[in-house]
């Protein structure tokens, strides 16, 4: 478990994620309807009543003030999807047992790469894109992300060049006070992500750097795995000042801006790629989790970032990059395994209140005793406080199911998958038979079986003893190309909530739009079935191309149809970022560019 028990980087800083919001809800409040009918997200057209609408008439809809909370399409309408990482700097470095605030590399910038052009191989002219698989639900984001940089563009320490993509864990309560704000209720969450990048993926590096070789040359490494973690975040302006921007025509985006801790530590074969691996201990007030292993080193090494939370939302809303402050203080915090105390750790100690600088991993030295224990018996974390109502019980789930394949495009298997699970106890190989059930469901807004009872799977799994990860295959019922939505399909060790784990699917409708075969493609006739919805819900888009406008369109030909090409969608400049595009409708974009005959997607 390499962030646990090798040598690391960690970082802090700020973070900005500039989403557009209209797409997180099928409806708007509009002439006294809440749930006023506006798009099909599953389709990614307009909802049939709004298709009556002009697009002027649309875009005022959405952008409306909505009483005391923002518009009716949320609190940004105009963003880009780019996420940056504001400021952050490496904090310390070193191994368990001898991380230091001082080292070669403290002090250096850390950012987060968008892609370079895979056909021109210039850039990057942006950066990581942060996109939802389903745009309703809260547990599905996605960052695609182009590379990693550490040191600035004068004086690069490291710079990584791979396109990859991370999905959030671990979306729970991390900040307890106010109990509301000026803000979406997510302002209470954290985030977490992992990625991985091969070392073949590097550029170039700083031979001479100590640091860098620690991770870079660590025996057996073969890539490099960044964990961060956001959270605190809230839209940049307040209600009543992005009501005054959209008044006075500006539209301005209204990104959310938080903070950011990081670690960035060598990767192994034997590891996932962007799901942590360790021990699980979930915080049962909030349900936030932190990770637990023991390495050869005789070191425990607990990544506590998100175990304590904090008390209260920073003071300043625009402040994310000043220090960012201890977490609730909770009195001494007790670390047992059983009925073993392996530590117990003051709130003044600089792991707990300065926890931010060392990237919230606690180290704990073993004895040969509580070495033993920790083999055998349940983690868990107490403290004897309450703060806000909140009290700090972290216990171990003795079992745990885990996977890399967290959101998946159907597209991208149009023969079915195999999804492999990780299942452990006390970390290790399950000790008897384990049966893993598994159960598809609705993971948000759209619970109609039409929605999301698209999926061919067994209904469960058996685990041998010594057993440590299981795999099956996952298909679309027969008779349902049709069919478009999501689906999140759940795995449960044992019948034990504590141990649940999700992938969620994204399926496409294959479709002929109702148009026969051999048809020349109008404007009239693409418009509403490709880019109308696109330019409603993503009015960034058309500041570059106006996807309303037939001239602009043709004019833009050609990056339009190598942007929607599959040569870029694995990267961050796909077309469009938030891949709410089906192939049905790509060809059908591409049909009416090109003029050649029609012809739907098998």
């Amino acid at each position: 478990m390499s962030i646990l028990n090798g040598p690391r980087l960690n970082f802090w800083g700020g973070i900005r994620t500039d989403v557009s919001l209209p797409n997180n809800s099928p409806t708007i409040p509009y002439d006294g309807n809440d749930e006023w009918p506006l798009f099909d997200l599953t389709t990614s057209t307009l909802a049939p009543g709004a298709q009556s609408y002009t697009d002027d008439q649309l875009n005022n809809m959405i952008n409306a003030p909505d009483g005391d909370y923002y518009t009716a399409g949320g609190w940004n309408h105009y963003g880009q999807h780019v996420v940056d990482i504001q400021n952050a700097l490496i904090s310390s470095q070193g191994n368990p047992g001898g991380i230091s605030t001082t080292g070669d590399m403290v002090g250096q910038p850390v950012y987060l790469l968008g892609s370079v052009d895979p056909v021109t191989g210039q850039g990057p002219v942006s950066g990581p894109m942060m996109v939802d698989l389903d745009p309703t639900s809260s547990t599905t984001t996605q960052i695609f992300v182009g590379g990693l940089q550490i040191g600035g563009n004068s004086d690069i320490q490291l710079l990584i060049r791979s396109n990859t993509v991370c999905s959030s864990f671990d979306v729970a309560g991390r900040v307890l006070l106010p109990a509301k704000m000026d803000a979406p209720g997510s302002f209470h969450a954290s985030g977490t992500f992992q990625l991985t990048f091969p070392l073949s993926s590097i550029v170039s590096w700083n031979q001479n750097s100590a640091g860098l070789r620690s991770i870079i040359q660590a025996p057996g490494a073969t890539g490099i795995v960044l964990r961060f973690v956001m959270f605190e975040m809230c839209p940049t302006m307040t209600t009543e000042q992005l009501d005054a921007d959209y008044g006075a025509g500006r539209y301005t985006p209204n990104p959310s801006i938080g903070r950011v801790i990081g670690t960035l530590a060598p990767a192994f074969a034997d590891e996932p790629l962007n799901c942590q691996p360790g021990r699980q201990l979930v915080n049962q007030s909030t349900g936030n989790a932190g990770y637990a292993d023991l390495g050869n080193n005789g070191y425990l090494s607990i990544d506590m970032v998100n175990v304590i939370p904090k008390e209260t939302f920073r003071a300043v809303r625009d402040d994310i990059t000043s220090p960012i402050g201890p977490n609730a203080n909770y009195g001494p915090v007790t670390i047992t395994a059983g009925t073993t105390t392996l530590a117990t750790l003051e709130p003044t100690n600089r792991f707990l209140f300065d926890y931010y600088v060392y990237g919230g991993i606690v180290d704990l030295p073993l004895t040969a005793n509580q070495i033993q224990a920790v083999r055998t018996a349940a983690l868990a974390i107490n403290a004897p406080g309450k703060v806000a109502g909140s009290t700090l019980q972290a216990t171990e789930s003795t079992y745990r199911v885990y996977a890399d394949q967290r959101n998946v495009y159907l597209e991208d298997y149009p023969n079915g998958l195999s999804l492999t699970l990780q299942v452990r106890y006390l970390g290790g190989p399950v000790q008897s038979t384990t049966e893993i059930d598994l159960q598809a469901a609705a993971p948000a807004v759209y619970d109609e079986p039409q929605y999301w009872d698209f999926l061919d799977f067994p209904a469960s799994l058996t685990v041998d003893a010594g057993q440590l990860a299981v795999s099956f295959p996952v298909t679309v019922k027969p008779g349902s190309a049709a069919q478009a939505g999501f689906v999140a399909l759940t795995c449960t060790a044992n019948g034990l909530p504590s141990s649940g784990y999700f992938t969620s699917f994204r399926k496409y409708a294959q479709t002929d739009f109702g148009i026969p075969a051999g048809t020349t493609i109008t404007w009239e006739l693409m418009y509403p079935n490709v880019l109308r919805f696109h330019y409603l819900a993503f009015p960034a888009m058309s500041r570059y191309i106006p996807l309303n406008q037939r001239d602009a369109i043709m004019a833009a030909k050609n990056p339009i149809l190598a942007r929607t090409s599959d040569a870029y969608k694995g990267t961050t400049l796909f077309m469009p970022v938030v891949r709410s595009m089906s192939p049905c409708q790509r060809a059908l974009l591409r049909a009416f560019l090109t003029g050649e005959p029609w012809q739907p997607p098998q």
